[in-house]
């Protein structure tokens, strides 16, 4: 894919932000590419480029990068999947199991992304749908997970929950993590759920400090629907959509997760390696030997020299 008019959207709040857009627009404008930077005037402009809001830079744009962390990415990922433009995450510091272009790659990955040569993933987002007495009130997509959690006070909340409309259990717990394979390794790791490779699409149901330890996380098709009924009372319970967007419950609401028609298509690198990934983020210690990789290589000289080439 061509690509001929890129958009930036930053977190200005990482070091080396703004100086990260300026070498973008100059290396994309050296390349006749047309670039286009989010923003709203506020802040400090290079002469170069302007300041578009989200909803008129979309439009114009065939590629999205985001610069930041994960949370820029997750933004990032909402907001272009319903317009189908893919993304490429530039990673300006922290964790970072999504953005995996690093500052010291960013020329390397840029030549690359020129020259197409690149991959791109698709991944499996959710569809969340808050009901209330019946009548649909809020529609929410995510790309890692839709979060049901409870306010600041130290008191568990029920969540009836159903799969398929067959009823499972009902959670006495802090709140119940529903997310992606992409989203396993956020919050729902952080609440004791598995870790699933991205490329198998499944839906995750990891509780939050559950009261009993037989409410176990369950991994469940991507066909599936979950229906959770808030059956708590007088309690300030909030669904939250990657961690940044939220919306207040009331007791007998129910909120419904399914797998989205719309998917986040992200732009890899052939080094790129989710185990890796794991390896380094995860701080897995261990020898690193690579026994398949010199018995994957000895086989590829051995045939090349049986083709004579």
């Amino acid at each position: 894919m061509i690509f001929t008019s890129i958009g930036l959207l930053v977190n200005y709040q990482k070091e080396k932000a703004k100086e990260t857009v300026d070498y973008l627009v100059d290396w994309f404008s050296s390349k006749k590419i047309k670039v286009y930077v989010e923003g709203s005037g506020d802040k400090p402009l290079n002469k170069k480029y302007l300041l578009y809001p989200a909803e008129k830079l979309l439009p114009r744009v065939d590629l999205l990068l985001s610069l930041g962390g994960d949370g820029t990415l997750l933004r990032t990922a909402r907001l272009a999947t319903l317009k189908d433009i893919p993304i490429l995450g530039i990673n300006l510091g922290g964790l970072g199991f999504l953005t995996q272009v690093r500052l010291e790659e960013l020329e390397k990955s840029l030549n690359r992304l020129y020259q197409g040569k690149y991959g791109l993933q698709e991944r499996m987002m959710l569809e969340c749908l808050v009901k209330r007495r019946g009548k649909k009130i809020k529609e929410l997509i995510a790309l890692n997970d839709v979060v049901i959690g409870k306010g600041a006070y130290a008191r568990i909340i029920s969540l009836a929950t159903y799969i398929n409309n067959d009823y499972v259990i009902t959670y006495s717990a802090d709140g119940l993590v529903i997310s992606t394979s992409t989203g396993s390794t956020a919050y729902s790791l952080s609440a004791g759920g598995p870790i699933v490779h991205p490329a198998i699409d499944s839906i995750i149901l990891t509780p939050i400090c559950p009261h009993t330890l037989s409410a176990r996380p369950l991994i469940i098709s991507e066909n599936d629907e979950v229906k959770v009924l808030l059956e708590t009372e007088e309690e300030e319970v909030m669904v939250t959509i990657d961690g940044q967007e939220g919306f207040i419950l009331e007791a007998k609401d129910e909120i419904s997760v399914k797998k989205s028609p719309h998917q986040a298509r992200l732009i890899t690198f052939k080094e790129s390696n989710f185990y890796a990934i794991l390896r380094e983020k995860l701080r897995w210690s261990g020898q690193v030997n690579f026994p398949f990789q010199e018995e994957k290589s000895r086989i590829k000289m051995s045939a090349k020299k049986k083709s004579g080439k």
